[in-house]
């Protein structure tokens, strides 16, 4: 597996791309077709879980876009499952405390950053993706997952610099309505406060080195749930 999300984001590309709430694996092939650099399957805000995820992997992989994933908690069989059929990248909600991060990071990565369980599965072709030894299949995998906890929450907003300093963690993603809301200013993207909150966001990453993640705002000022990223 090679992450081709992070190869683009490492060239300081822009990659674009969209959220995914279907079962349809006809319809993510053809967002392979779109010019879209990732989906994002909703393992949250939809009824999907890992055996659809998986099928809808197959067809990214198909049709050449990069498979991310919004889990929908924080918990070992929730990121496990995910990672092992192949999702490439992990986007993780409502985070609040170091601690949660940190346990994320136990779950998504391999020693000697995580505490991943190690099984050959889908994601390594069983064994049989000529990855070598078990040491240097971790290696593989901890190189090639990225990992965004989100911002939506003010908790995470305040700590959001030390979140970025978690080894392991890849990025950040804003999840504007949920960060707006526990602010106390629900859909007020225009707000001083929650323009000051992005920025603040965005520096952290810079400063960190790694990517800022963000829902682009539509004309009404009310971000859509579809393209998702930028970086710098």
């Amino acid at each position: 597996m090679e992450n081709t999300l992070k190869q683009k984001l490492a060239a300081g590309a822009r990659p674009i791309g969209t959220f995914f709430d279907t079962a349809s694996v006809s319809l993510m092939e053809c967002l392979g077709r779109t010019g879209l650099d990732f989906a994002i399957i909703d393992n949250e805000h939809s009824p999907i879980e890992a055996e659809t995820t998986a099928a809808l992997v197959r067809a990214a992989e198909l049709s050449g876009i990069c498979p991310l994933a919004r889990v929908r908690e924080i918990s070992r069989p929730a990121v496990l499952k995910l990672l092992d059929v192949g999702i490439q990248g992990l986007i993780v909600p409502n985070v609040k405390t170091l601690a949660q991060v940190q346990e994320l990071v136990n779950y998504a990565k391999y020693y000697p950053i995580g505490q991943r369980g190690f099984c050959p599965s889908r994601k390594d072709g069983w064994g049989f993706d000529g990855l070598g030894s078990v040491p240097e299949t971790m290696r593989h995998f901890n190189g090639e997952t990225l990992l965004f906890p989100q911002c939506e929450t003010a908790e995470a907003l305040a700590i959001i610099e030390d979140i970025c300093a978690v080894d392991g963690v890849d990025g950040i993603f804003v999840g504007p309505f949920d960060l707006s809301i526990s602010m106390g200013m629900p859909g007020q993207f225009d707000a001083p406060e929650f323009q000051a909150a992005v920025t603040r966001i965005v520096a952290a990453c810079r400063a960190a080195g790694f990517f800022p993640a963000r829902i682009s705002p539509a004309r009404n000022a009310a971000p859509p749930a579809k393209p998702f990223a930028e970086n710098g």
